[in-house]
């Protein structure tokens, strides 16, 4: 049977989960979508196209390395210095987000592709491979044109790194989240404050196109004094949002559009990203009226 045979014989569904696993690769080694999807559907379209008699032996397995090499390529060739102000994954909507085990997916949480972005492109691979999907790794190694020992470290490495210096802030529970709404919302400073760790950050990502802070606001107070003024120049355009499997707020001020998520430690929020980059907004469910303009 030829490749398209092979595929063709799969009915939809079928077809849309191995897309959606390739997905998942995709996005967690390259933190945006658009180059998950591109490679995910090249990988598609290569399998299609081999010729008859070089069908793979695991068709789903072959699609894993090559969408996984595709994306490491877009990952060495993209340019970092080019972006203005901090740099995040691309946020999405919940409803986009492969269709995988709860526990498989709290690594497509920002807070956790922001601290992959601090891995070298093979440890970030051959971490996701083995822990999201618990390939053995013989297969990463295949996939990654590597030694098994060389990916055992890689993986070692990672995870060491994730649970130390990289450790992502954890998703922010419900009654924290309100608390800080509340106190933000009453323009109450000290309650503000005290629901933010001392060392808290407000981040936002805009590469300049639209008015945002191009450096961390640092500590519990400006952090607190920030929110609260953007909170005023809202003039009520706050609106709840899922983001990435995850609550978050969608927030308007002075025409601007920005979603907003929240990191915690010890019980308290530690990071406050803003997303403000319209070009990185397009794949949100963003309520009515709070289209970010492009």
């Amino acid at each position: 049977m030829t490749a398209a045979g092979a595929l063709a014989g799969l009915d939809r569904a079928a077809v849309d989960r191995v897309r959606g696993r390739l997905l998942g690769v995709g996005y967690r080694i390259t933190g945006t979508w658009a180059d998950a999807e591109d490679a995910a559907d090249e990988a598609l379209a290569r399998l299609v196209g081999l010729e008859v008699g070089s069908a793979p032996d695991n068709p789903e397995a072959w699609l894993t390395t090559v969408t996984t090499r595709l994306c490491l390529d877009r990952l060495r060739r993209r340019r970092r210095e080019d972006y203005v102000g901090a740099w995040f994954p691309e946020p999405v909507d919940t409803a986009l987000l492969p269709a995988e085990l709860a526990e498989q997916r709290d690594d497509l949480r920002i807070a956790v592709l922001l601290a992959y972005e601090q891995l070298g492109p093979d440890e970030r691979a051959a971490f996701v491979l083995r822990e999201a999907y618990a390939l053995p790794y013989a297969e990463i190694a295949e996939a990654l044109d590597a030694a098994v020992p060389t990916v055992r470290q890689w993986v070692s490495r990672a995870r060491h790194r994730l649970d130390t210096d990289l450790r992502p802030p954890e998703r922010a529970p419900e009654a924290v989240i309100s608390r800080l709404v509340e106190a933000v919302l009453a323009g109450d400073l000290q309650q503000t404050i005290d629901v933010l760790t001392a060392d808290a950050r407000v981040v936002s990502d805009s590469d300049g196109k639209v008015n945002a802070a191009r450096r961390d606001i640092v500590g519990a107070r400006k952090c607190a004094y920030f929110l609260i003024k953007a909170a005023e120049l809202s003039d009520g355009m706050i609106a709840p949002v899922e983001v990435n499997g995850e609550f978050a707020l969608a927030v308007v001020s002075r025409g601007v559009v920005r979603v907003a998520q929240l990191g915690v430690a010890d019980g308290r929020v530690t990071r406050v990203y803003f997303h403000s980059n319209p070009a990185k907004l397009t794949r949100l469910a963003l309520p009515e009226g709070f289209e970010p303009s492009a």
